[in-house]
Parts: C-alpha cells; sequence; structure tokens
C-alpha cells in the first residue's frame, strides 16, 4: 500500500480536485483506492465524488473514529462502519473506499470536531493519538487492503496536517499558487519534513512540489510572461532547500494551469498517453493544443506518482484500451463505412480484446453484405463477451441474411431464454414466422413485443401487417392508426395503412398514402423487399400513375423482376 498525502499551507489552490483526479484514474486502472478526507474545518472530497456516494448521508467518517477512540479508550471494532463506497456506472473502474470526515450537514459533526482535545491526544504524557494514527494506517493496509491509499491534508500547520506528512505519508504532494504567502507557507512545511526525527520512520518523505493556478498562453509572446513565473518559482524553491541545506531531491516542478471553465463547473478533468501523444503531433503541424492543458498537467502529475508502482506494459496497455475506446467513439461521428473499418481494424490493433470493436466491424461489413467477414468478427466478439444477446442476435441477423433461417431461429430462441423481452429476438422471430406465412406465430411474438415495448411505433407495424395477412382488417387498423399515433410520420407504417387499403380495393386512400410515404422518406431496399413479397403490390406494378409517383420521388426500381 503506497500513501500519499495531499498538501497545501493555504486552501483554494486546487488540492482536493487534484488528488479526486489522481484518485479515479487509479480506480479506472482497476486499482484498489481508499481516500481519507482529513481537511476536517473544510471537507469538500465528497463534492468531487457526489454522482458516485449512494448514501444521501454519510452517517460515519474519521471524525466519529476519534470520538470513539477518545470516548472508549480503544478502537472501533469495525473499520468497515466508517467507510462510504465510491462506486462508478462504468463498472471497469474499481470502487473506492472512502473514508469521510463525517456527516459534514449535521450539527453533531461540529460539536465532535470542537470537541476533541489535540492537546491531550498528542502532547499529554502516555497520550495515544500517535498510536491511534499509526494503528488506522496497518488497518487500512490489512482490513481494506487498497494498493493506494490517499489523503487529502488539513490546510496550515496544525496537529492533522502533521499527522497526514510526518505519521502516514510515504509521498507528499505539495501545492501552492504564486504568491508569498502560499510558498513561505510550503517552504516551512518543506524545513519540517527535511528532519527525519520528525517522521515516524525516521525517513524523508518523497516531496512533488506543484505549482497551481498558472494561466496558460496560447501566444509565444505570452508563452514567455507563463514560463518566466514557472522559472522563478522553481529557482526559488530550489534556492532555498539549497542554502537550507535541506537533504532532499528537487527534480520537477509540476504545474497544474488555471482553468475557467472549472470555475463554472467543477468536474473531473484528466487526459490519457493518446491525447498527449495526439496533442503533441497536432503541436507540431498547428502550433496549438487540442485538450484543456489541465487534461495533461494532471496526468503528467499522475504518471509521477504511479512511476514505481504501475509497470511500462501496464500503463502501454491502459493506454491501448483508452485509444480504442477514442477510435470507437470516432465511428459514431463518420457517415463513410470505408473510414469506419479502417478506425475499427487500428482499434483492434491495439486492443485485440475489444469486443465492442469486433461487433460494430461486423456490422460494417455487413453493410456491404460481406457475410465471411460479418459472421467472423461477431463470432470473435461473442467469444470475447458470451453474455452479449445482443451480439447474438446479431450473428442471427446475419445468418438469415445469408438465407440459413432455421439456424438463425434457433439463435434468435436462445436468445428469448436468456430473455424473454429481448426486442431484436422478438421481431426477428416474427419476421421470419411471418416469411414462413406462419401467422399466428408470427403475431404471438409480435403482441409480446408490443406488450413489452407500448411506446415502440414498429411493433404496433408489425402487429397491423399480420392482421392485414390475416384478412383482419379492423385489428388492421387499429393497430396501425396506434403506430401513427406514436410516430406520424413514419414512411414504413404510412406504406402499411397503403397496403390495407390496397387489399380493400381502395385505390383513392392507396395512392394517398403511398405517395406519403414516399414523401416521408421510405428506402428504395424496403420498397423492393415490399415489391418481392407482397402480393398486394402486384396490381399496380405496371400501372402509370404507381410508376410516376416512384419515378417522382427519384425511386429506380427495376419492375421487371417483380413482374
Amino acid at each position: 500500500m503506497k500513501t500519499i498525502t495531499f498538501y497545501s499551507y493555504k486552501g483554494g489552490v486546487g488540492r482536493t480536485l487534484a488528488l479526486a483526479n489522481i484518485a479515479k484514474r487509479l480506480a479506472e486502472f482497476g486499482k484498489k483506492v481508499c481516500l481519507i478526507d482529513f481537511d476536517l474545518e473544510s471537507p469538500g472530497l465528497h463534492y468531487k465524488f457526489k454522482e458516485n456516494i449512494s448514501n444521501k448521508v454519510i452517517n460515519h467518517g474519521i471524525v466519529d473514529y476519534i470520538n470513539y477512540f477518545n470516548c472508549h479508550n480503544s478502537i472501533p471494532k469495525s473499520l468497515a462502519d466508517y467507510v462510504t463506497p465510491i462506486a462508478f456506472k462504468n463498472k471497469k473502474f474499481k470502487d473506492i473506499d472512502f473514508i469521510a470526515a463525517g456527516n459534514v450537514y449535521s450539527d453533531k459533526y461540529w460539536k465532535t470536531l470542537f470537541s476533541i482535545d489535540w492537546v491531550n491526544m498528542f502532547y499529554k504524557k502516555d497520550s495515544k493519538g500517535v498510536a491511534l494514527f499509526v494503528d488506522l494506517k496497518e488497518r487500512i493496509r490489512k482490513e481494506l487492503k487498497p494498493d493506494y491509499l490517499l489523503i487529502d491534508s488539513r490546510t496550515g500547520i496544525s496537529e492533522i496536517s502533521g499527522i497526514t506528512m510526518s505519521l502516514m505519508a510515504d509521498e507528499i504532494v505539495l501545492l501552492a499558487a504564486k504568491n508569498e504567502e502560499n510558498l513561505q507557507g510550503i517552504k516551512q512545511i518543506i524545513k519540517t519534513l527535511a528532519q527525519p526525527e520528525n517522521t515516524l520512520s525516521g525517513k524523508i518523505p518523497k516531496l512533488n512540489f506543484v505549482l497551481c493556478r498558472i494561466p496558460y498562453f496560447e501566444r509565444p509572446d505570452e508563452k514567455i510572461i507563463e514560463q518566466r513565473a514557472i522559472n522563478e518559482v522553481d529557482r526559488d524553491l530550489k534556492a532555498f532547500i539549497n542554502e537550507s541545506k535541506l537533504p532532499i531531491a528537487f527534480e520537477k516542478l509540476f504545474i497544474i494551469h488555471s482553468d475557467p471553465t472549472l470555475e463554472i463547473e467543477e468536474k473531473l478533468l484528466m487526459g490519457y498517453q493518446y491525447e498527449k501523444e495526439e496533442d503533441n503531433k497536432q503541436y507540431i503541424q498547428r502550433k496549438s493544443r487540442i485538450k484543456s492543458p489541465i487534461a495533461t498537467d494532471y496526468l503528467e502529475l499522475f504518471e509521477e506518482l504511479t512511476n514505481s508502482q504501475l509497470s511500462v506494459k501496464e500503463k502501454q496497455i491502459f493506454n491501448n484500451i483508452k485509444k480504442t475506446e477514442f477510435l470507437i467513439e470516432r465511428t459514431k461521428n463518420t457517415s463513410d463505412n470505408n473510414e469506419k473499418i479502417k478506425l475499427l481494424l487500428e482499434a483492434i490493433h491495439l486492443n485485440p480484446k475489444s469486443d465492442v470493436a469486433y461487433a460494430l466491424l461486423a456490422n460494417s461489413y455487413f453493410i456491404y453484405k460481406n457475410h465471411i467477414d460479418a459472421l467472423g468478427n461477431i463470432n470473435k466478439a461473442i467469444e470475447l463477451n458470451q453474455e452479449s444477446n445482443d451480439y447474438l442476435c446479431k450473428k442471427g441477423i446475419i445468418i438469415e441474411d445469408m438465407g440459413k433461417v432455421e439456424d438463425a431461429e434457433s439463435i434468435f430462441k436462445e436468445v428469448i431464454t436468456r430473455d424473454n423481452k429481448n426486442f431484436y429476438a422478438l421481431m426477428w422471430l416474427g419476421s421470419i414466422y411471418s416469411d414462413k406465412k406462419n401467422y399466428e406465430k408470427a403475431l404471438e411474438y409480435y403482441l409480446k413485443e408490443v406488450k413489452f415495448y407500448p411506446d415502440y411505433p414498429g411493433g404496433y407495424n408489425n402487429v397491423a401487417n399480420i392482421y392485414r395477412l390475416q384478412k383482419n382488417n379492423e385489428k388492421a387498423f387499429e393497430n396501425i392508426y396506434r403506430a401513427l399515433e406514436l410516430a406520424p410520420k413514419d414512411a414504413t407504417s404510412t406504406g402499411t395503412l397503403a397496403e390495407i387499403y390496397a387489399q380493400l380495393g381502395n385505390d383513392n386512400e392507396f395512392y394517398k398514402n403511398f405517395e406519403l410515404s414516399l414523401s416521408f422518406g421510405i428506402s428504395k431496399e424496403t420498397l423492393e423487399r415490399s415489391f418481392e413479397k407482397e402480393d398486394v403490390y402486384k396490381p399496380y406494378l405496371q400501372v402509370p400513375k404507381f410508376l410516376n409517383l416512384l419515378k417522382k420521388y427519384n425511386i429506380n426500381i427495376d419492375i421487371s423482376k417483380f413482374i
């Protein structure tokens, strides 16, 4: 367990936000993280994860833990009672164990906090305050088993800040804004920490220096101002360490730029290595950066803090996964299918375990009717994620299009055994039985579709079409009007209404609704399937009025194929 304390002499420098960004990225790496909010007078760590804390009220925290010890002269039996889980919606993230300050919304919290006698705890003869916190760290290590313990320290110079740095920290992140008050305070802390006798282990923890709230400039002439400010602080701290003859290594001054968007709405905003690489390429080409600089700043600090714990291979795998997700997202923003295939092949090269990339690649090949590659890629997606009913349905669709209807039917039925409400399986089984002219069976599946998905207009259209084929025109009208009530300009449903009127011999209503369907954008492919499967169109295929409507809406179909 590596323990890192985040400290600033003054508040308002972005210390807690920096810690939260580091914690979330560690969780994204799959690392077990524990957080402690030791900023007891102004706790705020819970705000950074408010969307991920299900408990409306944090009942117990570190203040309650300390109070129990003071009242009972013993530690609480269960550490878990003082832990609040931080659970991410994205299940690829590891949940975080959070020891909050306490229920800061209650009067009891503040009364308890101000009743703690820190002098008695640490300076009275035979006081046990030091032992309490040494034991707490050990309990966290044994009971919670985190890879990382991150501590948000109290500001200023106090017993609590001393505990979090001298007693508990293996490594410390010292954050300061560029002003005399901040920097002088940090210098005093550095001088204190540089004395081994002030630490429990007798060793000086590694110190990481971070200069915060530095404006980021794009223009070269303004960039000089930014760099001059950074260099001034860098020289000042190095001179202080050297002149004071402190045994501290100062290799790099990390920067966290100011970001106006975070002043409006605070959010976690760490970049990824692949973005940094892309930014560097773009910077060379265009002399500009794509992402907010603060995202890169957090990333550089993260890399330094995890340098000895995360291997190069581990980081590369993570970076490949993130770049794969980025490439997959890009496919959603292009209509060029060839470009999608190119992006997805690159994604799979980076991360051969991305079932999503294989499934999307199967979709792209299927568009070109490349059934072999489509089937190969969807099989790979299923191999990687055997629980996905969506992938099984996609396989069924591909196989059905290859003419292997019985095999497709078996696949869709397998999906129904897993999930009797599966949308695609119900729809395709209805379609398969409709093509087989087993209308009762088709209706069974389509009725289930509208039962489970009552707001889906296509379900009512499917039901209406089956009733039309069964010559039950009353039921057909009832359901098609329900479909059109939900989607008044749906081309397919309007086309079905035209077919019902055609079956009744009402040419005027047929032509009116058929033209509406064309005006709503019914596709050439849909019409060709209808002309091939539906006898209702045969009387019209050679009628000039019908042919002129197709011509009017630029639908070029070789009618001779269907006569």
